[in-house]
């Protein structure tokens, strides 16, 4: 089993944000293709859900940097 950090799993639920963000995206693309209004509004939310998750990726960066490199203990998983 893995060794499952703060900074692991931090990533990874950044990562799977990021992917959502993708899939909204594809799926608004789709829409618009398709002469559909709501689409637009899909890809503005989308646009919006990145730029937060953007921030909250750089936050997340200086808080990681702010702590101590040995710091980083894992996780109890049970």
């Amino acid at each position: 089993m893995p060794v499952v950090t703060p900074s692991r799993r931090l990533l990874f639920w950044l990562r799977i944000s990021f992917v959502g963000d993708a899939v909204l995206a594809a799926i608004g693309g789709l829409l618009v293709a398709q002469g559909e209004a709501i689409g637009i509004a899909l890809l503005v939310f989308t646009a919006l859900r990145a730029g937060i998750g953007v921030v909250a990726l750089v936050l997340a960066a200086r808080a990681l940097e702010r702590r101590d490199p040995h710091d980083d203990q894992p996780s109890v998983l049970g």
